[in-house]
């Protein structure tokens, strides 16, 4: 017996939960997922956090904003330092009155520097931008982060421990004296007198530590800067109970830091600042790298560099120089001022853009429905 064409067979009986019933039901599950999830968000306590000065205020990047208050912080405590020693400020350069900005020549200035870079360290964002960098390469509670920086920014010195203790990680710090124009380049207010100087902006709770110091400059030794004021330096560094190293190479400047960093393997993760001799030994490519260079993602050049270092260890780098590209990579203002609104968007709202997904959730529902019944009427009207 031939069956029955398809146009005469009887229909299946309609259900309450035919296609269109069930795809209701599932956009109005993701509506009210989307709306408990925002009403959640929106009245918890980190959503109205404040930030102490300035109109930057109600975000919700707690660890960001923590990271920036210490900062301000410790710039203030600096600040307040240079004062004392009767150092005064360039009230052009230093447009802030941080004190973290140097001259533009001294007797231990290494390299050219760009001023608007140096403010642009020298700020509150620059510690909740480190926040983000780190939870890109993966630093979590716990970790270890090791430190590598020369004097050209000690801004981002600063804000690599308020970074590192908002994220209740431990920084080791490896400080060179050598400094680029506008940086920690005057010999009585070096960066390690800087980072010594904000010491009592640190919540007792961070967990940081200067594990060397190196001349900085040509080849690490200094050769470059003027010898009495290096000489001057170290003898002053060193009565106070640092040992300052002094290398004979650059396989022995890489080899000082990796010990001093990561002698114990600990370490998860390296922050480079400026270009010091060793950050990347003489590979170009490195030394024009911005932002986080993740295990894999880049060949790592052949030579001595403790960035090689890390990277062959399979450990991510963030690299803090070509300051200018890495803010605008990021959405940001390049010598903004502190606390400034533009930049306080962009950095201290977490969960920005899982806010905007939320929100779209409800239409994308609603548009799940009406392709559901589209597509149902549409079979309805299918001929043989």
């Amino acid at each position: 017996m031939r069956p029955l064409p398809a146009a005469l067979r009887p229909r299946p009986a309609r259900t309450p939960c035919g296609t269109g019933f069930v795809a209701l039901c599932a956009g109005l599950a993701l509506y009210a997922a989307a709306a408990t999830l925002i009403v959640s968000l929106v009245s918890s306590p980190a959503f109205t956090a404040r930030v102490p000065a300035g109109p930057a205020r109600r975000y919700i990047d707690e660890q960001a904003l923590e990271a920036a208050r210490v900062q301000a912080l410790a710039i203030a405590a600096a600040g307040e330092a240079r004062s004392r020693l009767g150092l005064g400020l360039d009230a052009e350069a230093d447009r802030y009155g941080t004190g973290l900005i140097g001259e533009a020549y001294s007797g231990i200035t290494t390299t050219l520097g760009q001023i608007e870079a140096k403010r642009s360290a020298a700020t509150p964002e620059a510690a909740a931008l480190l926040v983000r960098l780190l939870r890109e390469a993966g630093v979590s509670s716990g970790a270890v982060v090791a430190v590598n920086a020369s004097g050209s920014f000690p801004g981002f010195a600063l804000a690599a421990i308020a970074a590192c203790g908002a994220l209740d990680a431990e920084a080791r710090l490896f400080l060179s004296l050598g400094s680029s124009s506008w940086g920690a380049n005057n010999a009585d207010f070096n960066v390690v007198d800087i980072v010594s100087a904000a010491a009592s902006a640190f919540p007792p709770e961070y967990d940081y530590s200067i594990v060397g110091v190196s001349p900085g400059g040509s080849d690490d030794r200094g050769l470059d800067m003027d010898s009495e004021l290096l000489e001057s330096m170290i003898a002053r560094l060193e009565a106070g109970g640092l040992r300052v190293s002094s290398p004979s190479s650059l396989e022995e400047s890489v080899a000082t830091r990796a010990a001093a960093l990561d002698g114990d393997g600990a370490a998860a993760a390296l922050v480079n600042i400026g270009g010091n001799y060793a950050s990347s030994g003489a590979d170009l490519g490195l030394s024009l790298a911005t932002g986080v260079v993740s295990p894999g993602s880049a060949e790592v050049p052949p030579g001595p560099g403790l960035m090689q270092s890390f990277m062959r260890a399979r450990k991510p780098v963030v690299q803090l120089l070509n300051v200018r590209r890495l803010y605008e990579s990021r959405g940001l203002v390049f010598d903004a001022p502190p606390w400034d609104a533009r930049n306080a968007r962009v950095l201290y709202r977490r969960t920005s853009y899982a806010l905007g997904a939320l929100l779209l959730l409800p239409p994308v529902a609603l548009a799940v429905v009406f392709a559901a019944r589209t597509g149902r009427r549409g079979r309805k009207s299918e001929g043989p």
